[in-house]
C-alpha cells in the first residue's frame, strides 16, 4: 500500500503505544513522520511517561521502512512547544498533511479524591493539548489549499461515564466536542476532522493505570474484558492505526465528524 506518498503526518504521543502504531502504520502507506512526545514525566500521572530512548526507537522503525522521519520533544500543554514543533516540522518537510492528536494520559480515582493538580494535567494533556496541535496545524493547512486530515483519539470514555475516571471522562468528552466543532469550521477547505475511540488498548498506559491503582494488571484487564461482547481483552494498538489509516486515506475523503469505535462492542450495551 502506498497511497500515501507525498504526504507529511505529525503524530503526537508517537514515541511508544499507540502513538508508535500510527507512526508505523502511515509511513508503511508511503508517508513521512513528525513524531512528537514529551519524553519525561511528570508528576501526574503516578506512572513514567515515554522516554528519548522510546522516541528514537519510533524514528528508526519509521527510517527502516524508507521513510523520512523528525523526532521531535515537546510538551502538548505548552502553546510555545506546540508552534515551534509545527514550524519544524514545515521547514523540514515543507508541508503537513495529517495530524493526528494522539498524545494522552490516564490515571484512576473517584471525582471527591481527584486533586486539583490532577485534574488539571489531565485536561491539559489530553484536551488543551489536542487543540493546540490543531490551533498550530490548521493555518497551515488552510493556507497550503490542498485540504488535510485531522484525527483526535479519545475513548469509549469519551461516549458514556466511567466509575474512577470522572476526569478522564472529562476530557475524552472534550476532545469530542472539540473535533465535532472543529470540523464544521474547517470542512469548506476540505480538511476532515474525526474521533477514534478505542476500548483498552495494550500498552504501557494499561501497565501503568494498575500500578497506580495498585491492583495487578490482569484484574484491569478483567474489568475492562467484562465490557466486551467480542471475546478480547485489551485490543493491540495496531487495530487503532488500522482505523486511523483508513481516516486519513482518500476512501474516506467525505468521512467527518465521525466518532470510530474501536471498541470489541463495548457501547452496544
Amino acid at each position: 500500500m502506498a497511497e500515501l506518498n507525498g504526504k507529511v503526518a505529525l503524530i503526537t504521543g508517537a514515541a511508544r503505544g499507540q502513538g508508535r502504531a500510527h507512526a508505523i502504520t502511515l509511513a508503511r502507506a508511503g508517508a513521512d513522520i513528525a513524531a512528537l512526545d514529551i519524553c519525561r514525566d511528570l508528576p501526574y500521572p503516578r506512572y513514567g511517561l515515554s522516554s528519548q530512548a522510546d522516541l528514537d526507537d519510533t524514528v528508526h522503525e519509521v527510517q527502516s521502512l524508507g521513510r523520512r522521519a523528525l523526532a521531535l520533544v515537546a510538551d502538548v500543554r505548552s502553546a510555545s512547544a506546540m508552534e515551534a514543533a509545527v514550524q519544524t516540522t514545515i521547514s523540514t518537510f515543507g508541508h503537513i498533511d495529517i495530524l493526528i492528536c494522539n498524545a494522552g494520559i490516564a490515571d484512576m480515582a473517584t471525582t471527591w479524591d481527584v486533586t486539583e493538580e490532577w485534574w488539571d494535567v489531565m485536561l491539559d494533556v489530553n484536551l488543551k493539548g489536542a487543540w493546540l496541535a490543531a490551533k498550530y496545524v490548521v493555518p497551515h493547512m488552510i493556507a497550503q489549499q490542498r485540504g488535510g486530515r485531522i484525527i483526535m483519539t479519545s475513548s469509549v470514555a469519551g461516549l458514556k461515564g466511567m466509575a474512577g475516571l470522572s476526569h478522564y471522562c472529562a476530557a475524552k468528552w472534550g476532545v469530542v466536542g472539540l473535533a465535532r466543532s472543529l470540523a464544521l469550521e474547517v470542512a469548506p477547505f476540505g480538511i476532515t476532522v474525526n474521533t477514534l475511540h478505542p476500548t483498552g488498548v495494550d500498552t504501557p498506559l494499561i501497565t501503568g493505570m494498575a500500578q497506580a491503582a495498585g491492583m495487578p494488571k490482569a484484574q484491569l484487564v478483567d474489568q475492562l474484558r467484562d465490557g466486551h461482547p467480542l471475546p478480547v481483552d485489551l485490543v493491540a494498538p495496531q487495530d487503532i492505526a488500522n482505523a486511523a489509516l483508513w481516516l486519513v486515506s482518500d476512501a474516506a475523503r467525505y468521512v467527518t465528524g465521525l466518532e470510530l469505535k474501536i471498541d470489541a462492542g463495548e457501547m452496544l450495551r
